[in-house]
């Protein structure tokens, strides 16, 4: 059973994205590890898993952040059952395919968030979604190879 594996992998992963050393931030942002793994747990996993992993790191970014919930928990359940739907018919299952849907789902994650609390200053949210989601999408490869490396091992097809 990888699911166990996906919640582990999850917890260390909101960990480093939440503990993000300073001088690895481009311009005072991080990179949204979450997001990719999401992205990558669909994509590996299928629709059902990408809407697990959704919960998971919908729940584990609510435990440290004190924003509105709602937006993650919808925008991460959609993100992840959207990327296991299309996995095989419109996504390979493909580091650099992880990293273009990174790229993608950051500002449409945040557009969903925003959605259900609107920031008091769009400049500034604006800002942090363009630099953000590059720099997701360069990590979501790492981050990719772990969870597909791990999820062959546990269950070998």
């Amino acid at each position: 059973m990888v699911y166990p594996v996906y919640v582990i992998l999850l917890v260390l992963v909101t960990a480093l994205e939440r503990t993000w050393p300073g001088w690895l931030l481009v311009y005072g942002q991080g990179p949204h590890l979450v997001i990719a793994a999401v992205v990558a747990i669909g994509l590996v996993g299928g629709p059902v898993a990408g809407c697990f992993g959704g919960l998971v790191g919908a729940l584990l970014l609510g435990s440290v952040e004190g924003a509105w919930l709602g937006g993650v928990f919808v925008g991460y359940m959609v993100l992840g059952v959207l990327v296991g739907v299309l996995r095989g018919e419109l996504l390979a299952e493909r580091a650099p395919v992880a990293a273009l849907v990174t790229l993608v789902a950051v500002p449409v994650v945040a557009v969903i968030r925003l959605l259900f609390a609107a920031p008091p200053s769009p400049g500034p949210w604006l800002l942090e979604t363009a630099l953000s989601a590059p720099y997701s999408a360069l990590l979501a490869i790492p981050v990719f190879g772990v969870f597909k490396t791990l999820a062959a091992l546990i269950e070998p097809e």
